[in-house]
């Protein structure tokens, strides 16, 4: 279903609007035509929206060509993406995000998460959550569910606004 959105709204023109900085035009359409299919999927409500934000965000760095490196462990510690990779991370965490989409809404796993990942991102503002629904957290929360008050359509914004005073901002982001 996201790829037949996609292919709705059309490829470049998700690539021109990331490019004008109007990325969340793209994401608020397409989360509009799948979120009422994604609604009638059966099993965890929570963990089709994640696991359809965490494909959407796949795709939309990877047309966007913003550096990342997707599922690996640091330290022991399992990563669904950091942006730029794990040596940035490593050697300069202010200049590296960790963003992580778990398929749950369970608060206790979800804050054990954020206490696992602050051990190898130590800058909080810098660990981004993508949920289903709101929850108070020391990190940065993107909420997918449609009911909310949403940012998860700002993301892509963000991360190259993040990029952009960043030393990887001289790698070139976009293929246009």
């Amino acid at each position: 279903m996201l790829y037949d959105a996609i292919e709705n709204y059309k490829e470049y023109r998700i690539v021109s609007d990331i490019v004008q900085g109007n990325s969340s035009d793209a994401l608020n359409v397409i989360c509009n035509e799948c979120m009422p299919l994604l609604e009638k999927l059966k099993g965890s409500k929570s963990e089709n929206l994640i696991s359809f934000a965490e494909s959407f965000i796949h795709y939309l760095l990877t047309v966007a060509l913003i550096p990342s490196q997707r599922k690996t462990i640091h330290a022991g510690i399992e990563i669904d993406v950091v942006i730029p990779n794990v040596t940035t991370l490593t050697s300069s965490p202010q200049d590296a995000i960790i963003i992580t989409f778990p398929k749950t809404n369970d608060h206790k796993f979800i804050q054990k998460r954020v206490a696992e990942i602050t051990k190898i991102q130590p800058h909080k503002n810098n660990i981004w959550f993508v949920l289903e629904n709101a929850l108070p957290l020391d990190a940065s929360v993107y909420i997918i569910n449609q009911n909310e008050k949403t940012r998860f359509t700002n993301i892509i914004n963000d991360i190259i606004g993040f990029l952009s005073n960043k030393k990887q901002s001289k790698l070139k982001l976009f293929r246009i």
